[in-house]
C-alpha cells in the first residue's frame, strides 16, 4: 500500500505546486494588467485635463474675437454715419459752388477754371 501511496502523494504535490504556481502566475499577470490599466487611465486623465484647458481657452479666445467683432461693426457704423454726412455736405457744397458758378456764367460770361469740373 505505500507503494500505492506514495506516487499518489508526489503526484497530488506536483498538481499542488503546478496549480499554486499558476495562480501566483495569474495573479501577477492581472497584477500587471492592472497596472497598465490604471498608468492608461492616468494618461487619459492628464490629456482630458490639458484638452479641457485647450478648449477653454479656445472658448475665451472666440469671446474675444467675437467682442472685437462687435467693436469693429460699431466703428465701422460710426464711420460710415460719419461718411454719410461728410458726403451730404460735400453735396451741398458742390451745389452751392455751381450756384455760384452760373451765377458767374450770367453776369461775366466765362466762368473760372474752378468751375470746370462743377
Amino acid at each position: 500500500m505505500t507503494f500505492v501511496g506514495r506516487p499518489l502523494n508526489r503526484a497530488l504535490l506536483v498538481a499542488l505546486v503546478v496549480l499554486a504556481v499558476g495562480t501566483v502566475g495569474a495573479t501577477l499577470l492581472a497584477q500587471s494588467a492592472v497596472s497598465e490599466v490604471d498608468a492608461q487611465n492616468e494618461q487619459l486623465r492628464a490629456q482630458n485635463e490639458q484638452l479641457r484647458e485647450d478648449v477653454q481657452s479656445a472658448r475665451d479666445r472666440i469671446e474675444s474675437l467675437e467682442a472685437e467683432v462687435s467693436r469693429l461693426k460699431s466703428e465701422l457704423s460710426d464711420t460710415e454715419d460719419t461718411l454719410e454726412a461728410v458726403r451730404a455736405e460735400r453735396n451741398e457744397h458742390r451745389e452751392d459752388l455751381q450756384s455760384v458758378c452760373d451765377q458767374w456764367r450770367q453776369e461775366h460770361g466765362d466762368a473760372p477754371e474752378e468751375c470746370a469740373d462743377v
